[in-house]
């Protein structure tokens, strides 16, 4: 049975085999815990503070460098932000690299290999969209977005996208956005975009 608490979500962005991904550490009245739902993906590097709804609270295990790290997960529903500070914090910086909810698990004697450094890439710089020039080569969107999404993304209007589905597809939906110009609400957890069609 979910729970709905109140609590702050520091998002960390880092960078595995298959590109960027979001960690974040929430604390709660009821305990500090570890998320890695899709969810968390279109947020930027930051703080967030509102209610939270677990779903299901279990330990995760990963090993870096001949050691073994045991996190308590919860693994979030559904958020709802009242406020949002999106500064990376620097104290999450110098922490091991965690593996990505993306890749499967990698045989034991691999495990320490697979991840690579934290990004340290400029926060001002990650908020800032690329628009995509004209002559670029538009990837195939109908298919990346599908019959739902793709003519709101055609008529440049507010969408919401589905954290369910495929999270390797979660994420090229969401750079594809940022390329396209348009910039993510965390309260209202939407895209939005204002360049004209």
């Amino acid at each position: 049975m979910p729970i709905s608490v109140r609590g702050t979500l520091v998002v960390t962005r880092k960078r595995g085999r298959k590109g960027e991904f979001n960690i974040g550490d929430l604390c709660t009245e009821i305990g500090e815990f570890e998320v890695k739902d899709a969810l968390i993906e279109e947020f930027e590097p930051g703080k967030y503070t509102g209610e939270f709804v677990i779903k299901w609270i279990e330990p995760d295990s990963f090993s870096w460098r001949g050691k073994v790290f045991v996190k308590v997960r919860a693994n979030v529903e559904a958020i709802y932000i009242d406020e949002a500070d999106e500064t990376p914090d620097a104290a999450h910086t110098a922490l091991p690299p965690e593996p990505d909810p993306a890749d499967p698990t990698p045989p034991r004697d691999e495990r320490a290999a697979t991840v690579e450094a934290v990004d340290q890439g400029s926060p001002s710089a990650a908020r800032r969209p690329r628009v995509a020039p004209a002559d670029e080569p538009a990837p195939d969107d109908q298919a990346l977005f599908g019959a739902e999404l793709y003519p709101l993304l055609e008529q440049r209007q507010a969408m919401k996208l589905d954290p369910t589905i495929d999270r390797m597809q979660f994420r090229q939906q969401r750079d594809r956005l940022k390329a396209l110009g348009y910039t993510f609400d965390v309260k209202s957890q939407t895209w939005s975009s204002d360049v004209p069609v």
